[in-house]
């Protein structure tokens, strides 16, 4: 498996397929943002004027892309028009199971192989290839395509069968969404009461409340290095993602018929912060929507 087709050159695509590059594989990569493309071209991955350019001839496809809809029309529309006898199409985007799920079926009956594989890692994951992969489908899939899985991430965990990957990432991410309001509230409460920021994280760092929210994405300015809100809060991973992320989550719980308590709670921060016009903004940046609240 030599020649990948990457649909999708965003903030994840684009270092995931560098990343592909320098590990020795032909990449062809195709953005409707054409803008995004140019910069991938001094790094070995060539630009494509469409889908069909990407895609004919790739031995797998990966998509990355913000929603279903996205994926969905790069499947019915350009996947299956181009894909050559046999191809995998590989889904990095975070998408409903359920759809997840219909794609698996839809690719096996038109003759081609699927995993669903989102990713946990953010941009500095990417960038850095340390993402995790969380995969569903077929073993035999995931074995052919885990060299170039390796080249972009640190981990591979095979979650199971078909939309196993999806349902891993959407609990994974709502527990995410919920853990740094917790945070939030922790340093909000800190500073209301005399604490320094800097004694919160220390104690907390090396305590019982680590938490990926507070070391990677530390929400308050000045505390932690290379995290987003030393950038005015450019994600990363945006407030909208998340919020999208978290209803995958409740429509699951729903559809599942289990009642969520916290998720539904942390859903209506997110919203709100959204709602205000940050949907584009890190999702650590409801820090700011929080000290708005009690001013």
């Amino acid at each position: 498996m030599q020649d990948i087709a990457v649909i999708g050159t965003g903030n994840m695509g684009a270092p995931m397929s560098t990343n592909l590059s320098r590990s020795g594989f032909t990449v062809h990569a195709f953005d409707i943002a054409g803008e995004k493309l140019a910069p991938l071209e001094t790094h070995g991955v060539r630009a494509c004027k469409d889908h069909a350019d990407a895609i004919a001839g790739a031995d797998m496809v990966l998509t990355m892309l913000p929603t279903a809809h996205e994926v969905r029309d790069v499947f019915d529309r350009h996947f299956t028009q181009y894909a050559g006898p046999g191809c995998l199409l590989v889904d990095s985007s975070t998408i409903d199971l359920e759809d997840a799920r219909r794609l698996h079926q839809d690719a096996a009956g038109s003759g081609y192989k699927m995993l669903d594989a989102p990713v946990s890692g953010g941009t500095a994951g990417a960038a850095a290839a340390r993402l995790t992969f969380m995969v569903g489908g077929l073993s035999d899939h995931l074995d052919n395509a885990r060299p170039v899985l390796e080249a972009m991430g640190a981990r591979i965990i095979h979650c199971g069968g078909p939309g196993m990957g999806q349902a891993a990432k959407m609990c994974n991410n709502m527990m995410l969404a919920i853990q740094m309001a917790s945070v939030v509230e922790g340093f909000h409460l800190a500073k209301q009461v005399g604490l320094g920021d800097g004694k919160l994280y220390e104690v907390a760092h090396s305590s019982s409340a680590d938490c990926f929210s507070l070391t990677a994405f530390c929400p308050v300015p000045g505390v932690v290095e290379n995290v987003p809100a030393e950038r005015d809060y450019e994600p990363g991973f945006s407030t909208d993602l998340m919020l999208k992320d978290i209803g995958i989550a409740l429509d699951a719980a729903k559809r599942s018929g289990l009642s969520l308590t916290l998720a539904p709670l942390a859903a209506s921060i997110y919203r709100r912060f959204s709602n205000a016009g940050y949907g584009d903004r890190d999702f650590s940046a409801i820090y700011r929507l929080l000290a708005t609240d009690e001013e």
